[in-house]
């Protein structure tokens, strides 16, 4: 959890979320926004659910790159929000951002681990 200049960002690690290269939520990833969404559902807040990748470069007929599989696990986390809660969609937002925003180098085992996210904003 980190306070950012747009509001308050939920990081979440992307085998917390997701298999790698898949964009389906695991039944861990099920259990945690289970648990976060009792914290969201009274805010007025829009809320942003951002997938982000590491640069090694995916391409199946499902994702032909990581802009896809980074929008796609996005837009599950906002449709698991939506369909199993009742959240307002009004108020969510998926946003894919690929390898374009990493936190560290993209070093195999340091830091390409680290880029694979995605991120839950709280807006202001």
């Amino acid at each position: 959890v980190l306070k950012t200049s747009r509001g308050l960002l939920l990081r979440f690690s992307d085998p917390a979320l997701f298999d790698l290269g898949r964009a389906d939520l695991t039944g861990d990833a099920l259990r945690i926004l289970d648990k976060i969404f009792p914290l969201l559902k009274h805010l007025p807040n829009p809320i942003e659910a951002e997938g982000h990748t590491d640069d090694l470069p995916i391409r199946s007929s499902l994702f032909p790159s990581n802009w896809e599989l980074s929008t796609a696990r996005a837009t599950s986390v906002v449709r698991y929000f939506v369909e199993a809660h009742q959240m307002s969609p009004e108020r969510l937002t998926a946003r894919g951002m690929g390898e374009y925003r990493p936190l560290s180098p993209n070093v195999p085992r340091r830091g390409q681990p680290k880029n694979r996210r995605v991120e839950i904003n709280i807006l202001r």
